[in-house]
């Protein structure tokens, strides 16, 4: 069993780590993604094929629209057929999503050319072109942006669980005096009023002219045995903990501002991913147009676009702090941009019938230039941030932990001191009341009735009982005491270094814990283990925490005894543990929060 208070591997074993994940994760079928990129391929006019003149041009944006929202209810309908066959992660899914990108982009370019013959337009298909262009394109740029948006939900999602988290830990430490004070009063209160219901009946007795003294006595033992102890027993079995109050509070969302803050500063460029991409995007064009003049052209421009982002890396980025964030912005979209242009004119020069530039030419390469440079920059930008938000909410969830763990700790030695209290002083009292009382009976009644006003008055001390603390000071007192009330069945030993040693003897409640924390592990060991030694070795990796290994050589654990004071009571008090069957015995391995943090 274990306990762990922040899951400090939360990112490595999450589905980041997965790269089919951040392709094909919970949101790649997401509108989102579909509608925004859908627009922004229409955008490309002049690559249908179809010959403008001023009275077609209409009919073409027209033949675009609905082209485009045919792809997108295709994308939707087979998106929730992917869903509910391939929900779970993994390479069915990756595969499903793969097929769903690249065929979305490919009915949409099919459609265009089929409803613009439909319409009569004189169109120039190219199929060989258009199909394999359709499928990179639509793969690429949806694996893009799909990988960014399923980073930004997967970061979000984790960052929302450990703001809740947060504000729950907080809400007990930030009101942590008043808890206890509560938590104190609640117990005493309570055990106060079962007591003195338990009581009324015999003092009441006590009180009448003629009081029936067996009764009393009588009663004054089931009070002890049935009353007292219990409560007691109880008190000691069932570690209280406190709850947090329920918040409504929502994450706060990550600025938009703060998000192209980071991405213009930590990679904003990146030569080798734009490169790569430009060539898989204009790697059809050279199958309709395999010829020298072209290739030149095209090596030219996508040599332009790494050079360009390459000189930018080297030259621009060590200045971009200095920048004014709207220069900043400015200066890395034209970088992308710019050679974006040049490149998307020699693709659609050789592969439909404009010549020069067109203003269709030049508004898609601006924008699709734009919007990939900054997908690329934001994936490192965004998650950049996300993680430094997440690494202080982690650091400080850790801290609220080590506090909250701190505040249990002090209510369970008030616990226990009152569980204490009712078995050492309540329960004697009440037991002196009746022996006191049986005796004086034995002597006659009158010495009896005499005896009714310190009767009454032990009743009432019973009642309004103080508490009990510790009286062990030293770890040794406290080691000698467990070995001393198992003497000949099993003994410990601890290894504990000087200033360790010295820590733990500083802090009362840090000591108190693990008295009860080594008790109970010795108890466990011979009632469960039959264990004859046990051994303790206490360390302080970290200030303000303690590292307590133990182990035995009794038998292995058991799934029956997985429950009980033991794993509630560590549950409460530790800040993480683990207890594991070893070689040659079990081994229980805890963290308790000691004062000086």
């Amino acid at each position: 069993m274990t306990k762990t208070a922040v899951t400090d591997d939360y990112f490595q074993q999450s589905e980041l780590k997965n790269r089919s994940f951040r392709f094909g994760g919970r949101e790649a079928t997401s509108p989102k993604i579909v509608w925004p990129l859908l627009v922004l391929l229409s955008l490309n006019v002049g690559s249908t094929g179809i010959v403008e003149s001023s009275d077609t041009r209409i009919i073409i944006w027209r033949v675009s629209f609905a082209a485009l929202m045919c792809a997108g209810v295709y994308f939707t309908v087979l998106g929730w057929v992917i869903n509910r066959v391939a929900g779970q992660l993994g390479s069915l899914r990756t595969w499903c999503i793969g097929f769903l990108y690249a065929t979305t982009e490919l009915l949409r370019a099919v459609l265009i050319q089929v409803f613009a013959e439909g319409l009569g337009l004189n169109t120039n298909p190219q199929w060989e072109f258009r199909i394999v262009a359709a499928l990179t394109s639509g793969l690429v740029i949806f694996a893009l942006v799909s990988t960014v948006v399923n980073d930004s939900a997967s970061y979000r999602n984790a960052y929302k669980d450990l703001y809740t988290q947060r504000v729950q830990l907080q809400s007990i430490v930030e009101s942590s005096t008043e808890n206890l004070i509560r938590a104190r009063d609640q117990l005493v209160d309570t055990t106060r009023e079962q007591l003195e219901k338990a009581l009324r009946s015999i003092l009441t007795e006590t009180e009448k002219t003629s009081p029936e003294y067996p009764k009393i006595i009588q009663n004054l033992y089931s009070v002890a045995e049935e009353t007292v102890r219990p409560l007691s027993h109880l008190l000691f079995e069932n570690p209280l903990k406190l709850s947090p109050v329920t918040s409504t509070s929502k994450p706060p969302r990550i600025s938009l501002m703060t998000v192209i803050r980071r991405s213009s500063l930590v990679a904003p460029f990146r030569p080798g991913l734009y490169f790569a991409m430009a060539a898989i995007l204009s790697f059809p064009s050279l199958l309709v147009n395999f010829d020298l003049g072209y290739i030149g052209s095209w090596l030219m421009s996508v040599g332009l676009i790494y050079g360009t982002v390459e000189l930018a890396r080297r030259y621009l980025s060590p200045h971009l702090a200095t920048m004014n964030l709207i220069i900043r912005f400015v200066v890395i979209t034209a970088v992308y941009a710019a050679p974006a242009l040049f490149f998307a004119q020699v693709a659609l020069n050789q592969t439909t019938n404009q010549t020069g530039f067109t203003l269709e030419t030049i508004f898609y390469g601006l924008v699709l230039g734009a919007v990939l440079g900054w997908l690329m920059a934001s994936s490192a930008g965004m998650r950049t941030a996300r993680l430094e938000m997440l690494d202080e909410i982690k650091q400080i969830n850790q801290e609220l932990t080590w506090q909250n763990a701190r505040i249990q700790s002090e209510l369970w030695l008030d616990q226990k001191s009152l569980a204490l209290t009712l078995h050492n002083d309540v329960q004697a009292t009440l037991l002196a009341a009746a022996l006191k009382l049986k005796a004086a009976l034995d002597r006659g009644e009158k010495t009896a009735n005499d005896s009714l006003p310190e009767i009454r008055e032990l009743i009432s001390r019973s009642i309004n009982f103080g508490e009990y603390h510790s009286r062990n000071k030293t770890l040794d007192a406290v080691i000698e005491r467990i070995n001393n009330n198992w003497a000949g069945l099993i003994t410990m030993d601890v290894a504990v270094s000087p200033e360790t040693l010295r820590a733990i003897e500083n802090d009362f409640v840090g000591l108190g814990v693990l008295e009860d924390v080594l008790s109970e592990f010795q108890n466990n060991s011979l009632k469960h283990g039959a264990a004859t030694k046990t051994t303790a070795q206490l360390t302080m990796p970290n200030t303000g925490i303690l590292h307590v290994v133990m182990a035995n050589n009794g038998t292995p654990l058991s799934t029956k005894n997985s429950s009980g004071l033991g794993s509630a009571f560590i549950n409460s008090v530790a800040l993480e543990y683990s207890l594991e069957t070893v070689q040659g015995g079990v081994q229980l391995i805890l963290q308790l929060p000691l004062e000086g943090k």
